[in-house]
């Protein structure tokens, strides 16, 4: 691509090569795109029906953790395959290479998120989680009420 004749908006707003009335089609990364997209799309839907109780088990925080985590992921591949198939047919609007990017930063802060997360908030929290079972195991249980109902 020649630097002197680029134009950021035609280049983000175009379907592809210089302008938004050339024929080239840049973007080759269908299939490693699909993958992750399907893979984001079924990794969900596998823990929402399995994986929530073969995994964590008991544990509360954990649990709590992975469901954020699939709740953000799964939006995430399912507007990636929507975005790739407009790509493909070649749709106007919908195609553009600025969506593609906007997706992408999407998925960056996604993952910069939960990189921030583990490293600076989860061993806080996972210390609270312990302490609240500890307080549990050792805090007597309240004894139910007898019904006052009874003749």
């Amino acid at each position: 691509m020649d630097l002197k004749n680029f134009n950021l908006i035609d280049w983000l707003f175009g379907q592809g090569g210089v302008g938004p009335t050339s024929g080239a089609d840049p973007f080759r990364f269908y299939i490693p795109w699909l993958i992750i997209n399907i893979a984001a799309i079924l990794i969900p839907t596998y823990y929402a029906l399995e994986g929530r109780k073969r995994f964590f088990g008991h544990h509360t925080l954990n649990k709590w953790i992975a469901d954020r985590f699939m709740n953000f992921l799964w939006p995430i591949g399912l507007v990636g395959l929507i975005l790739e198939g407009a790509r493909f047919a070649n749709m106007a609007i919908i195609g553009w290479r600025f969506w593609r990017y906007v997706w992408a930063l999407w998925l960056a802060a996604f993952l910069g998120y939960w990189i921030w997360y583990f490293v600076m908030r989860y061993r806080l929290h996972l210390a609270s989680y312990k302490a609240e079972r500890t307080k549990q195991h050792y805090m007597p249980k309240p004894k139910r009420a007898k019904s006052a109902t009874t003749r």
